[in-house]
């Protein structure tokens, strides 16, 4: 009986001991499901983005998205930037007969920049048969639209699809991307610099055997912006191969194939260039526009002088509105760390090393950075997309207020919008109002914004619509980086269409002087016009005569210049002049009018 009862008692035992297993095996299970669950909620949003970023779909998605962004409405509004403005000049004498070689800038002036860019917006014109704001503008908006495709391949080659596909979209969207698609030479720099540096890590891992594409693409870069061109890509090559000590790639980049490529092309158009424009385009191009931008001389104005750290807040402000987005991927690898391969240790090198280079010079522009764009897309694009088991309570944190803030900013965007169109259309006077109280004193803004609202009033409301959709999108439902992503992107893009087909054209009527040029060309008839002080390369360009500068010893008949600088000139000499025309304002508070002078009888 003792016996049994033991027997009894143990299997008792054993039944507590296996029942407890089980519970704590339910509990454990229990406890695995919910992590893998919580896993796969965060991994959810990404399948569509996986099907979405497949070369089949992302490769016309970004031909898509970038022609919204930089081909819309391009050629839709005049040129009135001073930048703009000056390279188109220089493009209308090389197709005037000013030589292929060293065209002169309003037929006096040496260009600042070799000419890659405005040999591209030249042929282009030839095709069009004439130069106008789309043949000038369009070697920017193409090279920024390619400039996306080669960040998505090369990305995708290198990492994955996710990434790439993310990156692309971040550097198209970026405020400073957006800005630099116009008649500037530094989207076409650009965008041979990131196939220079991208195709120098191809080479390096073995993924390409065309080191001559690399060289070919630097000297692309030197015949668009200078030096630069070259001095950039060798920084990130030789600081990438002493950090990683890779000095193994040196033989795959065939070095003495790419002197001879970068010496022939680049060596040889400087040297024309020299012999055509002597010590003035060595001075010009080579001292002013370079040298002494990095060793500054007192003597010597160079422009755009800031301190040295500008340039972060520049790129902060530049990167935007994915910088939150940046300090997120900064505080995810800081949370979760990954191992740094190879090639992220590029991307990162690249990045830092543009930084520090253009810090260097006492002249400073946020738009010489663009170099570093695709590096930087890349590196948060990468970090974000990095697998995790399940993200950190922080993270989620600081993401669900990224996303709040995001949504907010595009929300009040669109609601702004409307009200501005609403006082536009019943209270005229208070919206000049709030122009007045923002330092604008054009009168003729108002009316030029009403009237581009009025010829597309349906397009206003969707493009209003989408904008207010995606702020709501991104602030509501789950947050996450997928959801960011898709929200901004798409409100960015509704924004940019807003401003390239309203806002812009009603600047740039308002400010343009292609009207009052026209009316001087048509009086003028075959008469010389002559220039007094700065040049104003608006009336250059759209009156399509070179500039020849006024003696005051031998006063021409018709003269044109600044209204500003007109009592600067001698009073013995403006005693015979009457004002003939008035252009409108060039400048938002209502200054910068030209004039148009007549000697009298």
């Amino acid at each position: 009986m003792k016996k049994d009862a033991n027997i009894s008692a143990l299997a008792v035992r054993s039944s507590q001991t296996a029942g407890g297993l089980r519970a704590s095996n339910a509990v454990s299970a229990h406890a695995l499901s919910t992590t893998e669950a919580s896993s796969d909620s965060h991994q959810v949003g990404w399948r569509l983005f996986d099907r979405i970023a497949q070369p089949c779909c992302a490769l016309p998605l970004l031909c898509t998205y970038g022609a919204l962004l930089f081909l819309v409405n391009l050629g839709g509004f005049p040129l009135y930037t001073k930048g703009e403005t000056r390279e188109a000049v220089t493009i209308l004498d090389l197709l005037n007969g000013g030589g292929v070689i060293l065209p002169m800038r309003a037929g006096v002036e040496i260009p600042s920049k070799p000419l890659m860019m405005h040999w591209l917006a030249a042929l282009i014109s030839l095709a069009a048969g004439r130069a106008n704001e789309w043949t000038v503008r369009s070697p920017s908006a193409f090279c920024a639209i390619l400039g996306l495709l080669v960040c998505y391949v090369y990305v995708r080659r290198f990492f994955e699809e996710k990434s790439a596909l993310m990156a692309a979209l971040l550097m198209g969207t970026s405020v400073q991307y957006l800005q630099a698609g116009g008649a500037r030479v530094d989207m076409t720099l650009t965008f041979f610099l990131e196939v220079a540096l991208f195709q120098f890590l191809a080479v390096a891992e073995g993924l390409s055997r065309s080191a001559g594409l690399l060289y070919w693409a630097i000297a692309c870069a030197v015949l668009t912006k200078g030096p630069v061109g070259l001095v950039i890509p060798l920084s990130v090559a030789m600081s990438w191969i002493a950090v990683t000590g890779r000095s193994s790639v040196l033989p795959a980049l065939r070095l003495r194939r790419g002197v001879l490529i970068i010496g022939a092309v680049c060596g040889g158009w400087y040297l024309a260039a020299t012999a055509t424009g002597g010590m003035a385009f060595v001075r010009k191009q080579l001292l002013a526009e370079n040298f002494y931008r990095l060793f500054a001389r007192s003597d010597v104005p160079t422009g755009h002088v800031h301190p040295f750290y500008y340039v972060e807040g520049a790129l902060i402000a530049g990167f935007m509105p994915w910088s939150p987005l940046a300090a997120l991927a900064l505080l995810r690898y800081w949370q979760r760390p990954f191992q740094v391969t190879a090639r992220f240790s590029y991307i990162l090198v690249w990045f830092a090393a543009v930084l520090i280079f253009y810090n260097l010079p006492h002249s400073k522009r946020g738009v010489y950075l663009l170099a570093l764009y695709p590096a930087l897309s890349s590196l948060v694009a990468i970090t974000l997309s990095a697998p995790m088991e399940r993200p950190s309570s922080t993270l989620q944190h600081w993401t669900s207020h990224v996303g709040r803030a995001a949504g907010g900013l595009f929300i009040a965007a669109g609601i702004g919008t409307v009200i501005g169109w609403v006082m536009l259309v019943c209270w005229p006077s208070a919206f000049r109002n709030v122009l007045e109280w923002l330092g604008i004193f054009v009168q003729d803004l108002s009316s030029n914004l009403r009237s581009a609202a009025m010829a597309r009033p349906f397009a206003l409301f969707f493009l209003t619509l989408a904008l207010i959709a995606a702020g709501i999108w991104i602030a509501w439902g789950r947050r996450s980086i997928d959801r960011l992503v898709t929200g901004i992107a798409g409100g960015t893009v509704a924004a940019t269409l807003i401003i390239n087909l309203f806002i812009q054209p009603a600047i740039a009527n308002t400010l343009s002087v292609k009207e009052f040029a026209q009316r001087v060309r048509q009086f003028a008839g075959p008469a010389t016009i002559y220039y007094f002080g700065s040049i104003n390369y608006g009336f250059v360009f759209y009156s399509e005569r070179d500039v020849k500068f006024v003696s005051v010893e031998n006063p021409p008949r018709l003269i044109v210049g600044s209204e500003d600088q007109w009592p600067l000139m001698p009073v013995s000499f403006r005693a015979h002049y009457r004002v003939l025309m008035r252009s409108n304002p060039t400048e938002l508070d209502g200054s910068g009018r030209l004039l148009l002078l007549s000697r009298s009888a």
